[in-house]
């Protein structure tokens, strides 16, 4: 195996290639200025932070893979100097507790692909406040313990801040309420 070439290394590559990627595919996007952004401006300051991530990945894993000790040579990088095992800790003689990871649950996966899909299809017959609440609801499906009554308050205020937000503030073409009569 190549010195340096770990998982860290390999995901900081994957995030400069998509960074480079998204870049090349939004070329042609205008990007306008900090006063009047294109469509292109987001998009593309996304990408130039995914590709710096990367770099500090990369740079991060290739420094401590040619990191020695005293007596030169490269250091055994075991299980036990992840951050998962050093927030867990480790039992007196020091080895690793044996973890399992948890199922896989689909739960919050379908909660909230089920609260993008309910704003998406509501903003526009219902309007803004009544597509955030619902999908607001239906985000809070994601964990089965939350009692209904605890998320009204918040999707509520929720609702009239993105109202206020995108509506008012920036002045967004976007009905409030459903409209009625047409």
């Amino acid at each position: 195996m190549l010195r340096g070439l770990n998982r860290d290394s390999v995901a900081g590559a994957m995030f400069i290639a998509i960074g480079a990627g998204g870049l090349i595919t939004g070329r042609a996007l205008n990007v306008g200025t900090a006063d009047a952004m294109g469509e292109g401006y987001v998009p593309l300051a996304m990408c130039w932070l995914m590709i710096a991530l990367g770099a500090l990945i990369v740079f991060n894993a290739l420094r401590a893979a040619v990191r020695t000790d005293p007596t030169g040579s490269v250091p055994d990088v075991t299980a036990r100097d992840s951050p998962l095992v050093v927030a867990v800790g480790t039992d007196p003689e020091g080895s690793v507790p044996d973890v399992e990871p948890p199922a896989f649950n689909p739960r919050p996966l379908l909660a909230v692909t089920i609260a993008t899909l309910a704003f998406a299809l509501l903003l526009e017959p219902l309007g803004i406040i009544v597509a955030v609440f619902a999908s607001s609801l239906c985000a809070s499906k994601a964990m089965p313990a939350v009692p209904l009554s605890s998320v009204l308050l918040p999707a509520a205020l929720l609702s009239l801040a993105v109202l206020a937000l995108f509506v008012w503030g920036l002045g967004l073409p976007l009905h409030a309420l459903p409209r009625l009569g047409g």
